[in-house]
Parts: structure tokens; sequence; C-alpha cells
């Protein structure tokens, strides 16, 4: 199992890993070098036999089981970063961006753990398109993820999930859903290439772009999602436009 035990949010990381008998705490340091590429120095201790240990690192010629044990789970997790990171694609916007305006039907889901937003829009859409089929609404745009709470610390939100519509003057809220206009606003844009299930990691680079160009935040992501996964099976293709709201002058 892994544990954070502390960060300080794209600088450095702490974990500490007890899948063992010997619990390792693991420091991650972060420096970026260029807009797509972060140098990683990850620095490792281990709270038995620490002195042991040291001896195995430094001596070349000494066979550990704890230095072959050690590099094998680095290794490993290199691997799987990569793999990872090989499933979508983010390309900011060098130039502060704007929200659309929009008129629109939405549902509200609170409390849904970040990797499980994809899952719980897919539980909701159904309600929003027989909206839209009872009262022959017509589309203006695509559907699209209103964040309104991130509980960064536990990763937890709560969301509108919503439909852009012509006009909502003479439509009525149902008990699932609500009526809402959204006003434009100035932000920070990227846009993620890959499965909707992952473009929450396009967030962290908004939120690092903001601070990095001197903004500050003003709300939370906004995602469209220009694309239906129905019809392209290929994840590269789709296309999400991801927006981070911020007060600017």
């Amino acid at each position: 199992r892994i544990e954070i035990v502390g960060r300080d949010y794209f600088n450095t990381l702490i974990q500490q890993v007890n899948a063992s008998s010997d619990p390792l705490e693991l420091k991650w340091e972060l420096e970026k070098l260029t807009d797509s590429t972060t140098a990683i120095t990850l620095n490792i201790l281990s709270h038995k036999n620490q002195l042991a240990n040291r001896i195995d690192i430094v001596n070349p010629f000494q066979k550990s089981h704890y230095v072959d044990s050690l590099k094998q789970r680095i290794l490993s997790f290199k691997k799987e970063l990569e793999d990872h990171q090989n499933l979508y694609k983010i390309t900011p916007e060098k130039s502060l961006a704007e929200t659309p305006a929009q008129e629109c039907v939405c549902s509200t889901s609170k409390n849904v753990l970040l990797t499980e937003k994809a899952g719980e829009m897919m539980r909701t859409i159904s309600l929003l398109e027989n909206f839209l089929l009872e009262n022959k609404a017509d589309l203006k745009g695509f559907p699209f993820l209103q964040v309104t709470r991130w509980d960064r610390e536990r990763d937890i939100i709560d969301f509108e999930f919503c439909f852009p519509l012509k006009e909502i003057g003479n439509l009525e809220e149902t008990r699932s859903l609500h009526l809402k206009k959204f006003p434009p606003q100035k932000a920070v844009k990227v846009i993620f290439n890959g499965n909707y299930r992952l473009s929450h990691v396009s967030w962290f680079d908004l939120l690092y772009l903001a601070s990095e160009r001197g903004y500050e935040r003003d709300g939370w992501p906004l995602e469209i999602f220009n694309d239906n996964p129905k019809i392209d099976n290929d994840e590269l293709n789709w296309k999400a436009e991801v927006y981070l709201p911020v007060k600017a002058d």
C-alpha cells in the first residue's frame, strides 16, 4: 500500500510504501526544464537496517537483495508511468482564453472521487438525453462538465454535467435537473486528447500554468467534450477543451 504523507504541489511529493516488512519513504523532487520536460529526483529512506543498506548501495561489488529489489520497484513504476502517459496528450494554449457563454440543462453530482467522474457522467447522461427528447430541445454545442468543488487533499469533487441548449426560457426544471446560464470567463486553457476518464490529469497542468503565468484561480476546471466515444475507438482522437477560470485585467 502506498500512502501520501507530504507534498508541496509541483515541487515535492513524499510517499510511504508499506508493501513489505521494510517500509520505505519515497521523496520525489520535481524540477521543470522545458514546457514538456521535468527532471525527477527520487530519494529513498528505509527505517530498518539503514547502515547496512547504505553500504550495499555504495559498494558496487556487493550483491544486495535490498538494492536489486528497490531497483526493480522503481523501474516497474517508471514503465507504468510511461505507459500511462502514452494514453493521452495535453497541449497548452499560450494566450489567455475565454470560456463560452452558455444556457444549459444540468445534473449535479457531489462527493465523487476524481477517478470516477466519467462513470458518474455515464450514470446521469440518460437523464439529460431524455430531457432533450421530452422537451424537443435543440443542442447548441458540446456536453460539458463544470467542477464546483475540488477537495485536493482527498481528490473528491462536486460538479455539474450539462447540455448547452439554444434557449432555456420556455423550459421547466425537474427534480433531477436544473436550468442554468454560464457567463463567459477569462481562463487558462489546454487541449486534452485521450480517454475522458483521464481528462482530470490536465487539471494539474492548468493549476501549474496559471501559477506560472501569474494568474489567480477564479473557479474550478471546465471540460467541454468535443467527441462521442461511441463513434471513434481511437481514444487519442477524442478531444476535450479544458479551462481554468482566472482573475485577469
